[in-house]
């Protein structure tokens, strides 16, 4: 447990550096994904500020309700968690839903789903960059009509 903290922590500190973001899929992409902003929302939850954790990311509570589903079975009844599968399906197909929704709502624009400019994927993969900005272009005045 602890090699894996400490490589959570290298992993952390090297791509804040070095991308000035946490998530692979926006540091590759530009695209953030459904994971984007859970560990602020998980620490303003920690320090009692729930409207702010689900401004940043729903999905925590979702997350936190299938924690406390498992943790009751596994440390309150001492017995295999009932029906793993299933709330697992339903927290990733409610993570989905809560993410298309905000990425429906914000993206490309507006925090926290912003479009991030300085992506791997526009260095290496030609007419990534022009793709990219004509697929903005169109969201944004698609929004205006």
């Amino acid at each position: 447990m602890a090699l894996v903290l400490i490589l959570f922590l290298v992993y952390y500190l090297i791509m804040n550096a070095v991308f000035q973001a946490f998530c692979p899929l926006l540091i590759l992409t530009g695209v953030p994904c459904a994971g984007c902003g859970l560990t602020r929302a998980v620490i303003f939850l920690l320090k009692g500020q729930a409207l702010r954790a689900f401004s940043i990311n729903p999905s925590v509570f979702l997350i936190l309700l299938f924690l406390l589903y498992c943790g009751y079975f596994r440390y309150i009844k001492g017995e295999k968690v009932k029906g793993f599968s299933v709330a697992l399906g339903v927290l990733v197909a409610g993570m989905l839903i809560i993410y298309g929704y905000r990425m429906y709502l914000y993206f490309p624009d507006k925090a926290p789903c912003v479009y991030k400019y300085d992506n791997l994927a526009a260095g290496w993969i030609p007419r990534y960059r022009k793709w990219m900005q004509e697929l903005l272009r169109a969201i944004r005045l698609w929004r205006l009509a």
